[in-house]
């Protein structure tokens, strides 16, 4: 049997949801849960939030309860009171006593939340000497570490990557790029920094992303805040496309490689 990643989980998840099938939805997501290298907040929201649906009130929170008072997790305030999904569960008393304690936690995570960069070097690293670098950015509502399982095979032969992470959060290890000046604003600060690297070619560079991510790395370099080789976008979310057509062309003139993948 092939193994299921946290992607597909999500994946096949909301298949099963947007199918109405709410039973074989809930009944999947919880039974490969533990099967999955990733976030495991919204493998919670997806369960407690499908289990409404299927019209499991009591179990929807007893598994709300558990996310947030056992395992520690936050959703946003304004998410858990507006979601059609979950009202039913603003019947119950304690559901308001969640929701002020994730409404407590999301003011204290936006007030601490700063924009974060991981680099990843090669393990035969030769000091001073000049590698490329691949520069991957994650979609909305994921991290760091997520993206690290999916772009760590760039590390061969000899890249080194870097994994920059938004500080727009939205629930737990969960961040966006929704804010497109403010994500290529935190790019450019992450590219300027990686530039100071003693082993990075700077004439070398490529940049990648993930839905949101891709939005944000086609902007910064068709607006030339960044200088790269190549553009890799990974199931782009790009909702300004026809804006940016004039620029497109000049990607060619500029001698941009430019891939786009999609799956």
């Amino acid at each position: 049997m092939t193994e299921i990643t946290y992607t597909n989980l999500l994946n096949r998840t909301l298949e099963l949801y947007l199918q109405e099938d709410y039973m074989n939805a809930y009944n999947f997501i919880t039974d490969n849960a533990d099967k999955v290298k990733g976030n495991q907040a919204q493998i919670y929201n997806f369960r407690y939030s499908i289990a409404c649906k299927a019209n499991l009130n009591d179990l929807a929170m007893k598994i709300l309860r558990e996310a947030v008072v056992e395992k520690g997790y936050w959703y946003s305030y304004e998410y858990l009171m507006g979601d059609e999904d979950l009202k039913p569960l603003h019947n119950y008393s304690y559901f308001k006593k969640l929701t002020n304690l994730c409404q407590e936690r999301e003011n204290q995570a936006r007030k601490d939340c700063k924009p974060d960069l991981k680099v990843v070097k090669p393990d035969n690293l030769v000091e001073n000497e000049k590698y490329p670098l691949v520069i991957a950015l994650h979609g909305n509502q994921e991290n760091i570490e997520l993206t690290e399982g999916y772009w760590k095979t760039c590390l061969k032969p000899n890249n080194i990557l870097a994994l920059p992470q938004s500080s727009q959060i939205e629930f737990s290890e969960a961040y966006n790029w929704n804010d497109l000046e403010k994500g290529v604003s935190e790019l450019k600060e992450h590219y300027q920094e990686l530039l100071n690297l003693n082993n990075v070619n700077p004439d070398n560079i490529i940049i990648g992303g993930f839905s949101a991510g891709a939005r944000i790395s086609l902007y910064a370099v068709l607006k030339e805040i960044i200088e790269v080789k190549g553009i890799i976008l990974v199931g782009p979310w790009l909702p300004e496309i026809e804006e940016w057509e004039t620029l497109l062309d000049k990607l060619i003139s500029r001698g941009i490689k430019f891939y786009i993948v999609c799956g």
